[in-house]
């Protein structure tokens, strides 16, 4: 079986009359997007023609957009010294630029209206009509933006400012290389590698590597440390210009979120502490440590055979048959990314090796990256990043304006696809089978909640002391430790954490992508709410699901939740969701403790 993917539905090289006509369509688009905004858009007279006329060229500026960057971004993916597709991503960003100042004008106009009118413009034919979502979160996000012309050098400055520095840190990190020796051999190691021998079986790879990576981080945390302030600082600049009250608002703001369901899981998860806290403890005196659990080996496979391998053909039939238990209709969706090959599994020098799934609803396709080596792990990736796609398959023949969805519920999908083989898996898998993957499993649910929760405790501290000027590594040092401690209590070897974990942890670098931490957490425990509600259900659950992912995108995330008859501002539904961890907690602890 082909383990790479096909990408002709999109393009066979940069250098194609297709690419090279696609990319010229684009750019006369972006051009005559920006024109119509500067030379219309200062009356409201035709107001409802102007409205109709702005979305049809957004829409077709995007859609081909989306083609080019998908396949430059692909390209990219699986050889990080592909040069050519980095250019080529570098330009489409700033040919993006032009469209999002036009974006930008044509919501400051909709602000001069009230809602009445735009109401009017609303009801004033079917296509604008669709967009009626799209367009109050426009009028109303716009409050936080400043002059057409003030946006327009943001977003140029950008380029040299902020997203500079986060393709500088993107290089460092890329690039860096350490030496670890192992088994009696040394080792040259990217940070990437040294992160994938955390599941090693080897305890002592599991150090070396842990404590070649603090190394590495160290060695670089100055011209870090030096990116992370550049970025967050000109957040908080920006942010605070534009209205913002911090940048967690902002985030809340984008995210369609409130502060209220926020601090109602974020209080629900710091009560679960001490039962994930049990978990940590009981792996540590499993894995033969006398206290609490060092560090490194906080992934450590429990009890997993090395040799046992799953083939790539047996994880794509597990996946259709798991799938085929919740619909037939997602298993016939499983079967087509296999058949039609949208995903590229071989593992190689010079890809990415994590899971990654990109949408193109130009095409209604998706491609996923993932590395497959034969584990059981593998195929709960898999199934994962089939979840994103499925995610997107969902909203099939919503134009480009109405195909976001929030971050909260970006995961949702995934996590519940994923759920499905875990379930899967646990009813196929020998007596000696159970327990590793029910490990494994909380593994995971430790990682996104508690992990997570100590990179929203750091980040929240970043930017507080952020406003008072830059932090040295050293300050950053101790505003991780501190995270940590608050998170991972006794039941973590505080020697045992290296301070330099905001080097490695990307998301902090990513301009106007900030707190990328607790969405995850909130995308686990809501798909975990979800997939309770799925096995109480006698039937009729797996249609509502499908209408609640194709709401997704046009919808705020407690309305959204309120489809599937979840309150996500109340404590008790988190509460809930985290209780099914738990359960899954002392089912480990009273297994292993026989």
């Amino acid at each position: 079986m082909n383990l790479t993917w096909d990408l002709e539905s999109l393009y066979s090289s940069f250098q194609t009359e297709k690419y090279q006509k696609d990319y010229k369509h684009a750019a006369e688009l972006a051009d005559e997007l920006g024109a119509r905004a500067k030379l219309h858009l200062h009356t409201q007279e035709k107001a409802a023609i102007l409205t109709e006329d702005f979305l049809r060229q957004y829409n077709a500026f995007r859609s081909v957009y989306l083609c080019l960057f998908s396949y430059a971004e692909l390209v990219f993916s699986i050889d990080n010294w592909n040069t050519e597709a980095a250019n080529q991503m570098d330009a489409l960003e700033e040919m993006a630029a032009g469209s999002e100042e036009a974006l930008a004008s044509f919501s400051k106009w909709l602000a001069s209206m009230s809602g009445e009118e735009l109401d009017t413009i609303i009801g004033s034919g079917e296509y604008v009509g669709r967009h009626a979502f799209y367009l109050r979160q426009l009028q109303q996000q716009s409050r936080y933006l400043l002059s057409e012309e003030a946006e327009a050098v943001i977003a140029r400055m950008q380029l040299t400012g902020a997203k500079a520095w986060e393709r500088l840190y993107m290089k460092i990190q890329s690039t860096l290389r350490v030496e670890v020796e192992m088994k009696g051999a040394v080792h040259q190691l990217s940070l990437t590698e040294l992160r994938n021998l955390v599941y090693d079986h080897d305890s002592q790879v599991r150090q070396a590597a842990y404590e070649a990576e603090a190394k590495a981080c160290r060695s670089v945390a100055e011209q870090s440390a030096a990116c992370l302030n550049a970025v967050c600082g000109e957040a908080i600049g920006i942010y605070e210009l534009r209205g913002y009250k911090s940048s967690l608002h902002k985030v809340l703001e984008t995210s369609r979120m409130d502060q209220e369901a926020l601090e109602a899981m974020l209080q629900a998860i710091k009560e679960s502490l001490p039962a994930f806290h049990q978990y940590y403890l009981h792996k540590a005196r499993l894995l033969g440590h006398a206290g609490p659990l060092p560090f490194h080996d906080i992934f450590a496979p429990v009890g997993e055979d090395s040799s046992v391998k799953i083939s790539y053909p047996e994880a794509q039939e597990l996946i259709v048959a798991g799938f085929n238990s919740f619909s037939t209709e997602l298993g016939a969706f499983a079967r087509k990314v296999f058949i039609s090959r949208w995903i590229d599994a071989e593992s190689r020098a010079g890809k990415g090796n994590f899971g990654l799934c990109i949408d193109i609803a130009s095409i209604q396709e998706s491609r996923i990256i993932t590395s497959f080596t034969g584990s059981y792990m593998d195929v709960g990736v898999l199934a994962h990043e089939i979840g994103h796609a499925y995610h997107s398959s969902c909203l099939a023949g919503k134009t480009m304006a109405n195909i976001d969805y929030p971050i909260p519920i970006a995961e949702t999908a995934s996590i519940f696809c994923e759920g499905l083989i875990n379930q899967e898996l646990l009813l196929s898998a020998s007596e000696g089978e159970v327990l590793p993957i029910l490990e494994r499993s909380l593994s995971d649910a430790g990682y996104y909640i508690v992990d997570f929760y100590a990179r929203y405790l750091f980040e929240s501290q970043l930017y507080e002391h952020r406003k008072s000027g830059s932090l040295t590594v050293e300050e950053l040092n101790s505003l991780m430790q501190d995270a940590m401690s608050a998170a991972y209590g006794s039941s973590i070897d505080p020697d045992s954490i290296h301070s330099y974990q905001w080097v490695s942890k990307a998301g902090y670098y990513m301009t106007g992508n900030e707190f990328l931490n607790f969405p995850y957490s909130f995308g686990l425990l809501f798909s975990k709410g979800l997939f309770a509600q799925y096995k109480k259900r006698e039937g009729g659950f797996a249609e509502q699901f499908q209408a609640f992912l194709a709401a997704s995108s046009t919808t705020m995330v407690a309305d959204a939740g309120q489809l599937m008859g979840i309150d996500v501002r109340s404590p008790e539904f988190w509460r809930d969701a985290l209780a099914l961890i738990g359960e899954d907690i002392q089912r480990f602890v009273g297994y292993y403790g026989k």
